[in-house]
């Protein structure tokens, strides 16, 4: 059984699920949304001049803080090494570097990484989990989440390689070889005084330094 959400009336038709199952003892549960609903809402300009940053997991919607000044740098710094240090093998995959681009996965997530590497022919604003060839999170205040429920989210998607920077440790997780279970092969730390290399372009290497 479906009904009309009466808070969107005037911005398109959103139905939701009553066999949902209940969440907890007191009879509550979260209605979800899935992305053809999440699409259609940024489209009718729900999201417009709300504080944050907007992403579907699990069919729920969540509204992540603004980027803070550290965290919008940092972004900056990843995004314009990995270029310089790989731009040559960019543009001979027919790759490139998005930033604020929606992840579209399933039918129920569709998470905003903070970098893509992804390829050439991806849309800007919903690419798809399958062009993807590295996922990047900068982790200042959602450590826990980026570590567990997004590196889970992006294993479970075939995603290749997944980097968790924090720029407060100065410190990369580099995630490789995802599992079906939401797992992943490899799990390698990295900080102080050496280099990461992405799995794309293993030959170049790229400072920590140049990162934070």
């Amino acid at each position: 059984m479906t009904a009309t959400n009466p808070g969107f009336e005037e911005r398109g038709d959103f139905t939701w699920d009553f066999d949902a199952p209940w969440i907890d003892e007191q009879g509550r549960r979260d209605f979800l949304f899935d992305f053809d609903q999440f699409e259609r809402m940024d489209e009718a300009g729900v999201f417009e001049g709300v504080p944050g940053r907007f992403e579907l997991v699990e069919g729920k919607i969540i509204q992540m803080a603004p980027a803070s000044a550290d965290h919008g740098e940092v972004s900056v710094n990843v995004g314009a090494a990995i270029k310089n240090a790989a731009r040559a093998v960019l543009a001979v995959q027919e790759l490139k570097v998005l930033a604020g681009s929606t992840l579209h996965i399933d039918h129920h997530n569709a998470p905003l990484p903070d970098l893509l590497v992804i390829h050439a022919g991806a849309s800007k604003k919903f690419a798809q989990a399958a062009q993807a060839v590295l996922v990047v999170e900068v982790s200042i205040a959602t450590r826990r989440y980026d570590l567990t429920e997004k590196s889970r989210l992006y294993a479970q998607a075939g995603v290749p390689e997944y980097w968790v920077i924090e720029p407060k440790a100065r410190r990369v997780t580099i995630f490789r070889a995802p599992r079906p279970d939401g797992t992943w092969t490899s799990t390698e730390v990295f900080d102080g005084d050496v280099y990461v290399s992405p799995l794309f372009s293993p030959d170049f290497h790229i400072p920590l330094s140049e990162l934070f």
